[in-house]
């Protein structure tokens, strides 16, 4: 009996990683502030991957707010900010972003996050670039 326990508790343990890949992901973004001198560039991290879901057949008999699907969203984030060099002394040279500490699979909640899945057109510099690093202009 401790046996099959055992392979059911590795067996779910197994299918529920594979099924779901919602965690902290890498991402690079570059601000260019068109009034500064500089383009920034950042690393942070987001949250993306894969979340389970179900496609509900009476769709018709539902009211719209329960065909919400979960999408990889955050559980916990932080903001930091940044200075964008080169910026003339009446812009504000600050630039604030989130960082991604955990994710979870979930309804986008819209106070914090961008829940259209759409391609960021203007993910490059258009100026000389700064990387900013671990809290460090270079």
């Amino acid at each position: 009996m401790p046996a099959i326990f055992l392979m059911c508790l590795l067996f779910g343990l197994a299918c529920g990683q594979a099924m779901s890949f919602c965690t902290p992901t890498d991402y690079t973004m570059h601000i260019d502030r068109r009034e500064c001198a500089y383009c920034l560039t950042i690393n942070t991290t987001i949250c993306a991957g894969y979340c389970m879901t179900r496609d509900i057949n009476g769709k018709l008999f539902l009211p719209k707010y329960a065909l919400s699907q979960d999408v990889c969203t955050y559980r916990d984030f932080i903001y930091k900010t940044v200075e964008i060099p080169g910026c003339p002394h009446h812009i504000a040279p600050y630039f604030s972003y989130p960082v991604a500490v955990s994710c979870k699979c979930g309804k986008c909640n819209t106070d914090y996050s961008d829940c259209i899945h759409e391609a960021t057109k203007t993910n490059y510099c258009t100026k000389p670039q700064k990387s900013y690093l671990v809290g460090i202009s270079v």
